[in-house]
């Protein structure tokens, strides 16, 4: 059974994400990995015939005990769902290095359908999880990303809103999303971006677009244009507006979007997101 990948980084935001995790896997039919790891330090002493610092081993500790403390708090939280839904099984990893290279390990090993995390920043010791790990997830991974602001639950999803420039790649995310509309129930809003001082897309490849939509034959779909100088202020203004439970976009390096994703422009768009905000790596839409 597929699962979903929750970051943990034992935060005041840490159960927040667990518990939207537990939402989305009743609905999803997956189980969830809870997740923490933790960069390794200079060796300071000896341990067991192998050199660990006092950090590393009082890591390995606390950090298996606040795993099975989130995994005991979702108790009552899986225990409340609907008896027509799916009850999930939680698991606990943990890993020592690099998140973006753990991560990538753990998804060699199982089968995950997208991975959750949180933005909110923190000291190396509670290992939390800086604005840089959340770009280091979303560069290297080829699994849907789930960021969710601090004080931003993902409790339903009745209305999600794509940004789109008319890629290849964006169209195969709609149809994603359509997939997940027949299980959830939300609305899709198509949102055209037409980022100061780019060209306009031709018309030829907007209807293009919007024939290929027509045919996954989902209900409630709508399309609108934006433009201006900032992109993440509009993109948040709309949600508003609209009532949006979530942000989409694509990850691609080489789109119009995929500008977002280089350098300032990035940690601009992870500081100043007000929604949670689903990233679909193009590599996977693509599939």
């Amino acid at each position: 059974m597929k699962k979903i990948l929750v970051l943990s980084d034992f935060g005041p935001q840490a159960d927040e994400v667990a518990k939207s995790a537990v939402y989305l896997s009743a609905k999803l039919n997956v189980n969830l990995i809870l997740f923490n790891t933790f960069v390794s330090q200079p060796v300071l002493s000896e341990y067991g015939g192998n050199p660990w610092s006092v950090e590393e081993l009082l890591w390995a500790d606390e950090g298996k005990e606040k795993l099975s403390f989130m995994k005991e708090d979702l108790e009552p939280v899986i225990a409340a769902l609907p008896a027509t839904v799916h009850h999930p099984s939680v698991y606990c990893r943990q890993a020592m290095g690099s998140l973006g290279g753990q991560v990538c390990e753990l998804l060699e090993n199982e089968s995950i359908e997208l991975i959750m995390m949180g933005t909110r920043q923190g000291s190396a010791w509670d290992h939390l999880l800086t604005g840089s790990d959340t770009l280091a997830v979303i560069g290297h991974v080829d699994r849907p990303v789930i960021v969710l602001p601090a004080g931003q639950p993902l409790k339903q999803l009745k209305k999600v809103t794509i940004a789109t420039d008319y890629d290849d790649a964006d169209l195969n995310a709609v149809h994603y999303l359509t997939r997940l509309g027949r299980l959830f129930g939300f609305k899709i809003d198509i949102v055209h971006v037409n980022l100061w001082g780019e060209k306009a897309v031709p018309d030829a490849k907007r209807l293009a677009f919007e024939n290929h939509v027509a045919r996954f034959n989902f209900p409630g779909i709508s399309y609108l244009t934006i433009s201006g100088k900032d992109l993440v202020n509009r993109l948040n203004g709309y949600c508003t507006e609209n009532g949006s439970d979530l942000l989409v976009l694509v990850h691609d390096h080489h789109s119009l979007l995929g500008r977002l994703f280089s350098g300032t422009q990035a940690k601009s768009l992870l500081e100043k997101q007000e929604f949670p905000v689903m990233i679909i790596p193009a590599a996977m839409a693509r599939e």
